[in-house]
């Protein structure tokens, strides 16, 4: 019996094992050198970003604003500025169905008026501002000083 087997299991084998599409060969890529020009200068490593200071994210902010409504920077006043905690990578002002990072982000949180109108500028790490429209504007996470 098990002669039988094998006599019958052999064939198919070998058939269904022919039957397989073949793969093209995987094609090498040739290793690419890059070497200086003679007399060529070595490109320093980069510099990490710098960090914007709260003074100048304020100033930043205030002059977007005032680009925005087409007054002096001078005539915006600064309400609230403070390094902040955000919730989330939604930095306070999350766009409907976004997704975020959720962790604690450090970051901005500066409040302008003008003209009895008030406008919220949040920013993450980089200390870089954006205006946050007041329907998304969300407050940042209660930090020590806060309470």
């Amino acid at each position: 019996m098990p002669i039988r087997l094998i006599a019958v299991a052999l064939p198919l084998t070998l058939f269904l094992a022919a039957c397989q599409e073949e793969l093209p060969p995987a094609e090498e890529e040739p290793e690419q050198v890059v070497e200086p020009e003679a007399g060529g200068e070595e490109l320093a490593p980069a510099e990490p970003a710098r960090q914007v200071s709260l003074d100048e994210s304020v100033d930043m902010a205030r002059q977007d604003l005032a680009g925005r409504l087409g007054v002096e920077p001078h005539a915006i006043s600064v309400i609230r500025a403070r390094r902040v905690t955000w919730r989330d990578g939604a930095l306070g002002c999350p766009e409907p169905g976004g997704m975020y990072t959720q962790a604690l982000v450090e970051g901005m949180y500066v409040k302008l008026e003008f003209d009895g109108e008030r406008h919220a500028y949040h920013a993450g790490r980089d200390g870089v501002p954006f205006a946050c429209p007041s329907e998304r504007s969300q407050s940042p996470a209660e930090s020590e000083s806060d309470r």
